[in-house]
């Protein structure tokens, strides 16, 4: 494992003291066949200098003649529900391959994002990255280094796999509007997270009055989703509106909740669960009925969503499969079974009524 120095110093200022590029300071540590021995002199020199130590004979010799049989898998919150279901996922695909999957939590920081990459990259085959905050250019880097595979992200020219967010928000209007719902507010999460922004495109598309035309034909938002013209007509009268949370927890959902009711709506749509699970809550404590009061929808059909009253609806994705496809994914890629495809595999999601939102028999 590599240790940086006091200082903190990372393969990027190694990089810049040596003038090279990060990648190739990487492939000195890890694949060192891949560097010309005087280019590999001058890594190793401006990283003594810098105090950064590493077992390059252990960690580079094992990882060059693909002995490692490891992957690596950085999260945002390892105690998100989310990302332990994605964990499952790939941990049983890697297993089934007789590989170890490694995770890491970066607490949604950035550089803890960084750091964790340059200490998993020597000693790893390949990099799952779930909702990393980390931006396009520095995955776009790593992916060129390390056979490398986004979660639930999509980053040009990198292989990822995507959960359907657009379809999801879309069905989560139908069904409220259904329930007599005609205002909506989206709770959003951080603002870095494609997930986040691709729900929030499909709420405003669900609700936008210019998707009404006069033919009787079924509107496409998507190929999957042809609503009848009746109903597109419906949700284009639904009031959609975002207030962002401060944090993507329960936490974050009861905080939420006290700047909602100073300008309340029928209806929220969650970021995740757990945001619907603290603002549910504590529209409890403040007396509120829901649904009655108000409809309360959350994402991603984690465990807890069945344990609080009323159940809880949420737009489900699959989880596990989203873990396994990619890990399968990435273990492909690094095996050389097939090359790393830029076109983003999308799996499907549905919505899980429960109580929470449905005022009415549907």
């Amino acid at each position: 494992m590599a240790e940086g120095s006091d200082r903190g110093a990372t393969i990027y200022d190694i990089a810049r003291l040596a003038g090279v590029s990060p990648s190739t300071v990487s492939r000195t540590f890890s694949r060192p066949d891949r560097v010309s021995f005087r280019t590999a002199e001058k890594v190793r020199g401006a990283a003594q200098e810098l105090g950064y130590r590493l077992d390059v004979e252990t960690i580079g010799s094992a990882s060059a003649k693909g002995q490692a049989r490891n992957l690596g898998l950085v999260v945002a919150d390892i105690t998100n529900p989310f990302f332990q279901e994605v964990f499952r996922g790939a941990e049983h695909a890697a297993r089934l391959e007789g590989m170890l999957l490694t995770v890491t939590d970066t607490q949604g920081s950035v550089p803890r994002a960084k750091t964790a990459v340059e200490l998993l990259m020597p000693t790893v085959d390949g990099l799952l990255l779930a909702s990393t905050r980390l931006a396009n250019g520095d995955i776009q880097k790593i992916a060129r280094t390390i056979p490398t595979v986004c979660i639930n992200r999509p980053v040009p020219g990198v292989p990822s796999v995507l959960v359907n967010n657009y379809e999801g928000a879309i069905r989560a209007v139908e069904h409220l509007e259904s329930q007599g719902v005609r205002s909506i507010t989206y709770l959003a999460g951080p603002t870095e997270s494609w997930a986040d922004a691709s729900r929030w495109r499909g709420l405003l598309d669900a609700a936008d009055p210019e998707a009404v035309t006069a033919s009787r034909e079924p509107v496409p938002f998507t190929r999957g989703v042809l609503l009848p013209p009746e109903t597109a007509a419906r949700l284009s009268r639904v009031t959609m509106r975002q207030q962002r949370v401060a944090q993507p927890t329960t936490v974050g959902g009861r905080r939420a909740f006290e700047l909602w009711r100073e300008n309340p709506t029928d209806a929220v749509i969650c970021f995740n669960d757990l945001v619907a699970i603290g603002f549910l809550d504590q529209a409890h404590r403040a007396g509120m009925d829901v649904p009655r009061d108000v409809a309360v929808v959350g994402c991603d059909n984690t465990e807890i969503t069945s344990l609080v009253h009323p159940g809880l609806t949420t737009i489900a994705g699959p989880l596990r499969s989203l873990g396994r496809v990619a890990a399968a994914n990435l273990m492909a890629v690094i095996r050389g079974v097939k090359g790393p495809s830029a076109k983003p595999r999308v799996l499907p999601t549905r919505l899980i009524v429960r109580g929470s939102s449905l005022r009415t028999r549907e």
